[in-house]
């Protein structure tokens, strides 16, 4: 998994920006968004992605897995995120 090809991330204070630069869409990040995204950038598979945050964050009921995958989804459906 990766970002698709027209698509730029920057980290900020507040949490990160995605720029798609073909439309000009600007999305804003949380710091959580941000943190997925750079984990995307760090490549491999959803599965792969989902494993290190997990590791990284304390996710005990499952709650952030859940809202990754959701979150993953989202970007997918929007073009930002290509397999």
């Amino acid at each position: 998994m990766k970002l698709a090809q027209f698509v730029k991330f920057r980290e900020e204070k507040f949490g990160g920006v995605l720029f798609e630069t073909r439309s000009e869409k600007v999305f804003t990040l949380s710091p959580t968004g941000a943190a997925v995204v750079r984990e995307i950038e760090a490549g491999g598979g959803e599965d792969e992605l989902i494993a290190r945050l997990k590791a990284r964050f304390d996710d005990k009921d499952g709650t952030m897995e859940k809202d990754a995958r959701e979150f993953i989804a989202s970007l997918k459906a929007q073009g930002l995120v290509a397999d």
